[in-house]
C-alpha cells in the first residue's frame, strides 16, 4: 500500500470509501491481477464521517484488504467523507490521479445510488476522466484520456451488460471484504446499526453475486455497466470464444 506516486496500471478503479470496492468489485480485481495486469485502488475519502468505526481503523482496515487484494497500489485522495461533490478543486484531484497513472480501463460507482456519497463520486470520475484528456485543462500531469469508463454497483442498479466470473477468486474477495471488521456485524459492538451491521448481510450479498453468476452460467459473477456502445469487428471471434 502506498501514498500518492506515478505507478502507471493498465486499470484504476475508483471508490467513494474504503471497503467501497472490495463489497462492489473485489472479485474483478483480483481476477486482473492473476491475469497480469496493472491494477490501482483509490479510495475518493477515509470514510471518517461513517457510523462505524474511525478513519484511523478504516486506514488499517484497508491496507489489511489490500494486501489480499493485492493489487500494484491503493491511495486515498481524502476528498471528505459525505463532501464528495463534482467541484474544480476535487474534479482537479481526480484529473491529476488519473494523468499519474495513465490506465486504459477505470471503474467507479454506478450514477444513481442510495449513498449520496456514491452518485458524487460516480459524477465527479466521469467529468475528470473527461477532462485528463484535455491539453488546457488546469491540472498537473501530461493529458491522458483512458478508453472505457464501467460503472459497478453497491445497492441500485440497472440492468448490467458487462459480467466477469469471479467464481475462483470469490472466497479471497470475502475475505479482504470482511478485512472491515468495525462496518460488519458484530454482537459485542454498541456503535449505531448500519446496512452492512446487519446478521444476514454476507448471505444478501452471497445471494447477488451468485445471481450474476446464473446470468452467465458460473457460479459467481461481478457485474457491471457501460454507457458506450461496444464495437466488435469479428462477432464470431468474440461471441463463441471459449
Amino acid at each position: 500500500m502506498t501514498g500518492m506516486n506515478n505507478i502507471l496500471v493498465d486499470v484504476l478503479a475508483f471508490g467513494a470509501h474504503p471497503d467501497d470496492l472490495e463489497l462492489a468489485m473485489g472479485g474483478t480485481l483480483i481476477k486482473l491481477k492473476a491475469l497480469g495486469y496493472r491494477v490501482g485502488m483509490v479510495d475518493m475519502t477515509r470514510g471518517e464521517r461513517g457510523s462505524r468505526g474511525t478513519a484511523e481503523t478504516r486506514e488499517a482496515e484497508a491496507k489489511a484488504a489490500f494486501e489480499i487484494i493485492g493489487a500494484d497500489f491503493r491511495e486515498n485522495l481524502d476528498l471528505g467523507d459525505q463532501e464528495l461533490a463534482d467541484t474544480p478543486e476535487r474534479r482537479r484531484a481526480v484529473v491529476e490521479c488519473i494523468r499519474r497513472h495513465q490506465p486504459s480501463l477505470v471503474f467507479t460507482h454506478y450514477l444513481y445510488d442510495r449513498h449520496p456519497d456514491h452518485e458524487n463520486a460516480a459524477r465527479l470520475v466521469k467529468h475528470a476522466m473527461f477532462l485528463s484528456g484535455a491539453s488546457n485543462a488546469e491540472a498537473e500531469g501530461k493529458p491522458h484520456t483512458p478508453k472505457r469508463l464501467l460503472y459497478f454497483f453497491s445497492h441500485w442498479m440497472a440492468e448490467p451488460n458487462v459480467f466477469v466470473d469471479i467464481s475462483d477468486f470469490y472466497g479471497q474477495k470475502i475475505r479482504a471484504a470482511k478485512s472491515y471488521t468495525t462496518q460488519f456485524y458484530d454482537p459485542s459492538s454498541r456503535e449505531p446499526a448500519t446496512h452492512l451491521s446487519r446478521p444476514e448481510f454476507w448471505e444478501d450479498l452471497d445471494a447477488r453475486f451468485r445471481w450474476f453468476g446464473t446470468q452467465i452460467g458460473v457460479k459467481y459473477a461481478e457485474a457491471f455497466w457501460m454507457r458506450e456502445k461496444l464495437r466488435v469487428d469479428d462477432p464470431v471471434a468474440m461471441l463463441t470464444k471459449g
